[in-house]
């Protein structure tokens, strides 16, 4: 009896506004359409440390002190990872399915790295987390994806500033090549071409066919 092929987890990685959600859905629409058992799934994830971590970015809760604390948050991201994988992503990827994770640990050294000015901890904390099969790295300018939230949402989350916005991309680019350090695939792709050419080019990078 042959032994079930593991699943794949892809990673869709980005500025706020880059387009990792949209991106990540019709990835995962277009496996589909070529036979491929996908999960969609995205961090913070939906597990109750998620849910914690939402209420933060969204300052429905803080500290009796004002803000949360940037290392406690970056601790509550690393153990939603952990809780993630484990209880979500493992299991499907045991059993033959391909993952499609909207963010990962990419969003962690890039954004925690600037919050808590330790980046070399925030690396050292997400360490036992699992590679993904790849990250796929939507560059786009911080003023284009500022354009694209604000259009969107009008903005409102925590890290959603522009000026922190631009901050986060050239600390991006510094954990790109963490990634990169340890072994990892990362796969940097334009993510301001149109919506259709940037799926497309997502799909390719996903081992997929072209539709």
């Amino acid at each position: 009896m042959s032994r079930r092929r593991p699943g794949s987890l892809w990673v869709l990685e980005g500025l706020d506004g880059a387009g990792t959600t949209t991106q990540s859905r019709l990835l995962a629409e277009a496996l589909r359409r070529q036979g491929r058992r996908v999960h969609l799934t995205a961090e913070p994830s939906g597990g109750p440390v998620g849910a914690l971590v939402r209420q933060v970015l969204t300052r429905r809760v803080a500290s009796p002190g004002g803000e949360f604390d940037p290392h406690a948050l970056a601790l509550l991201f690393a153990a939603d990872r952990l809780d993630h994988h484990a209880a979500e992503i493992a299991p499907r990827l045991a059993r033959g399915e391909d993952v499609v994770s909207d963010r990962y640990t990419l969003s962690s050294l890039a954004y925690q790295s600037l919050t808590t000015g330790d980046a070399r901890w925030v690396e050292a904390l997400n360490r036992r987390a699992p590679a993904p099969t790849a990250t796929l790295f939507l560059r786009v300018r911080p003023a284009v994806a500022w354009r694209r939230r604000f259009a969107e949402s009008g903005g409102g989350e925590l890290y959603e500033v522009p000026a922190f916005q631009r901050r986060v991309a050239r600390s991006y680019e510094r954990s790109l090549a963490v990634l990169r350090r340890q072994g990892q695939e990362v796969l940097v792709l334009d993510g301001e071409r149109p919506v259709e050419e940037v799926a497309g080019a997502v799909l390719a990078a996903a081992g997929g066919r072209p539709a």
